[in-house]
């Protein structure tokens, strides 16, 4: 659970100043930055707080929220697969090559934390009871 949470902090920093970087140099150049890419910032500002929320519920290890857990790993994985089908027109770019490796391995990552707490040591590590397998 330790290393969920380590990469949670890595993937939020690292979301944290993809997001705000373009904004930082548009205000430093005095340009306008939101003409297009309106869709990216709403996508990219519901999976950092989903991304943040998921850390607080990790961290806190909330029993209640074990199920909504689950749901929000999913619904994170299905933003950044919006997030894919959106930039399909900067696929031929570097820039776009290497993003969508990045969200093509956010989606795995999230889909491998959910099978982990899925399965009995995940669900020890929440303090929850593990399932009889009949």
């Amino acid at each position: 659970m330790k290393f969920i949470a380590k990469v949670n902090w890595v993937l939020i920093l690292t979301w944290a100043l993809l997001l705000f970087h373009p904004y930082v140099l548009a205000w430093a150049q005095d340009t306008d930055v939101i003409k297009s890419s309106s869709y990216y910032l709403w996508i990219d500002v519901v999976s950092l707080g989903g991304f943040a929320m998921l850390q607080l519920i990790i961290l806190a290890k909330i029993k209640s929220l074990y199920g909504f857990t689950l749901v929000l790993l999913y619904t994170l994985a299905l933003l950044q697969g919006m997030r894919i089908m959106l930039s399909i027109d900067t696929l031929l770019t570097l820039t776009g090559v290497l993003f969508f490796l990045l969200e093509l391995l956010v989606i795995f990552y999230l889909i491998g934390v959910r099978g982990y707490l899925r399965s009995d040591k995940g669900r020890t590590a929440f303090g929850l009871p593990v399932e009889s397998h009949q």
